[in-house]
């Protein structure tokens, strides 16, 4: 890869247009990326959005004064790139985890429900059969031999 292809390189998907403001003196690029991409000017780079529609936008980014070259303005455009590659990643991974964690609760919910109706279910049908033991118990207690009447009194 010869040297011009190499510092494009990493903006070939974004960059359209690199031109020269002769009247200014510098070069100007057009740069096009998704809309949901974020970017700002700092104080030595302006951005400008030249035109705007569902696919994307369409940026015109230069110099704001004459101490910035051209390599400075390639830079700039692998810096929002990267910067939203890096935002895409963190986004992705958090959706990941808010899946696993929704996923996590769900479970977690389903074996709390399950229990319950176990609970439900179960503590019933023991009660039940422990009722019937309980009874059992009790009418067995209940059955003492009758007193044997002797006919002796107890006098006064």
């Amino acid at each position: 890869m010869k040297e011009i292809e190499s510092i494009l390189e990493p903006i070939t998907g974004y960059l359209l247009s690199m031109t020269r403001n002769t009247q200014e003196g510098w070069y100007e690029l057009q740069v096009g990326i998704p809309n949901t991409w974020v970017f700002t000017e700092n104080n030595e780079i302006s951005c400008e959005v030249i035109n705007e529609n569902e696919s994307g936008k369409l940026l015109k980014i230069f110099p704001k004064n004459y101490d910035v070259c051209i390599d400075d303005l390639f830079q700039f455009v692998i810096i929002i790139i990267d910067t939203n590659r890096i935002i895409v990643e963190k986004e992705k991974e958090f959706a990941e985890r808010m899946a696993e964690r929704k996923r996590s609760l769900e479970k977690e919910a389903n074996e709390f429900l399950k229990e319950l109706d176990d609970l439900r279910e179960i503590s019933f049908k023991e009660q039940v059969s422990d009722l019937k033991t309980t009874e059992t118990k009790t009418m067995s207690r209940n059955k003492k031999k009758p007193a044997v009447v002797t006919g002796e009194t107890t006098g006064n």
